[in-house]
């Protein structure tokens, strides 16, 4: 087996225990993976429409509107009309729903801090540098999969 493909092979190893970990969290939570994936965007981005959920998540309107529907129900989330328009709705995450999410990534926090000590701040440039660009690489993979 090539260096190459021994890489990814971790790599996908990599992921499918990330996936696995957040699944853990999303059931503590009492989400589904989908909604726990849309509670985390509206805590990292801020207040979304929506439309910019539907985008951000490569979902329909329809099922967006089931997760919203699904985590206002749990107390994650509330929609706010806009302004003056009425037809203008936000959603975003309730007061103190962040915390909870964050205690249940407090394991991992403290796994990570442990784990980045025993790098150099060259290494970590270099692993930062990879995780951006593999970010990047499974946005297109993503694309391309939802295009075609």
């Amino acid at each position: 087996m090539s260096t190459a493909e021994q890489q990814f092979l971790e790599f996908r190893e990599f992921t499918f225990e990330l996936i696995r970990h957040q699944q853990a969290i999303a059931e503590r939570l009492g989400l589904n993976l989908t909604d726990f994936k849309a509670l985390g965007l509206l805590h990292r981005r801020g207040d979304m429409t929506p439309k910019n959920l539907v985008e951000a998540m490569g979902m329909s309107a329809a099922a967006m509107t089931s997760i919203i529907d699904r985590l206002e129900k749990a107390r994650y989330v509330e929609r706010k009309r806009g302004g003056g328009d009425r037809r203008s709705v936000k959603v975003h995450a309730l007061e103190g729903s962040e915390k909870k999410v964050e205690r249940l990534y407090k394991s991992l926090r403290e796994l990570t801090e442990t784990l980045v000590a025993s790098y150099s701040k060259k290494d970590l440039k270099v692993i930062a540098n990879y995780l951006s660009t593999a970010t990047k690489a499974f946005r297109e993979a993503t694309a391309k999969l939802q295009s075609s």
